[in-house]
């Protein structure tokens, strides 16, 4: 007789999937068994094979790129993380910032499919935001990770390599949030239009008052944005432990010797 597998404890889920099961959006969707080689393989043809197969084959011949970066690898992290975090905060609290959470209107409530248009174009510019900045992050981290020896330079060019294969996968499914974020909208609303609030609450600027439902949303809305966060830095924190791990005294060396190749003689 097969036992059924186990349930999954939600505390072993990375950070992204705790919030998306938290929000009841993953229930329907998550197999109960999953093979991440089998699903990765099936997101590569036989056009990617190839291809990965050839590069991976070239990784012996990778050499060091050539720029690095004088800043510390660690403050290039945390610069970057940080001021991802502020923007996040700052979009959601009144003042001056790049873009700003939009203001419900009646149509919000009454007009669901338009209603929620503008907080999920808010998520997607949140979402471009953070694929610019970490992408920077983590090309910056190859650089220096390619000045501590043909093993480190080897595993910058396989994170590439990587990324060019398995990249495009990645953003479809992280497009595919600001939809799910649209589903748990029309739970809030039709769980707020099903409570005693729904006649007592009729204006806007109700909704997003500390026990609104509009609230509540922005607040779950927030939250999956820091979890999207962690999930994207994942390998930029890789990267980063890699070179964590190489001698400091070695890493000092490289930024010296790069520092004097950019000066003018």
């Amino acid at each position: 007789m097969t036992q059924a597998p186990a349930p999954t404890d939600p505390r072993s889920q990375a950070p992204l999937l705790q919030q998306l099961t938290r929000l009841g959006l993953l229930a329907s969707r998550a197999p109960a068994n999953v093979n991440l080689a089998e699903m990765l393989g099936n997101e590569i043809d036989l056009a990617d094979s190839i291809a990965l197969a050839s590069s991976l084959s070239s990784l012996e011949r990778v050499r060091p790129a050539g720029n690095v970066s004088l800043e510390k690898p660690q403050r290039q992290f945390l610069n970057t993380r940080g001021i991802i975090l502020r923007l996040i905060a700052n979009t959601f609290e009144p003042g001056p910032a790049p873009f700003t959470l939009p203001a419900p209107s009646a149509e919000t409530l009454s007009d669901p499919a338009e209603g929620v248009k503008p907080f999920l174009r808010f998520y997607s510019l949140q979402q471009s935001e953070m694929e610019h900045r970490i992408t920077g992050l983590r090309r910056s981290l190859r650089g220096s990770l390619g000045y501590e020896g043909p093993l480190l330079t080897r595993l910058a060019a396989l994170d590439r390599i990587l990324d060019d294969t398995l990249g495009e996968y990645s953003r479809r499914v992280l497009a595919s949030l600001p939809k799910l974020l649209g589903e748990h909208f029309t739970q809030r609303r039709e769980a707020f239009l099903q409570s005693a609030q729904a006649t007592q609450h009729t204006q806007p600027a109700d909704w997003v008052k500390p026990d609104g439902w509009l609230h509540a949303f922005y607040q779950d809305m927030q939250q999956l944005l820091l979890a999207e966060l962690d999930f994207r830095l994942l390998p930029a924190r890789a990267l980063l432990d890699a070179l964590l791990d190489a001698t400091p005294d070695t890493l000092d060396d490289v930024r010296h010797k790069a520092k004097a190749t950019q000066e003018p003689s």
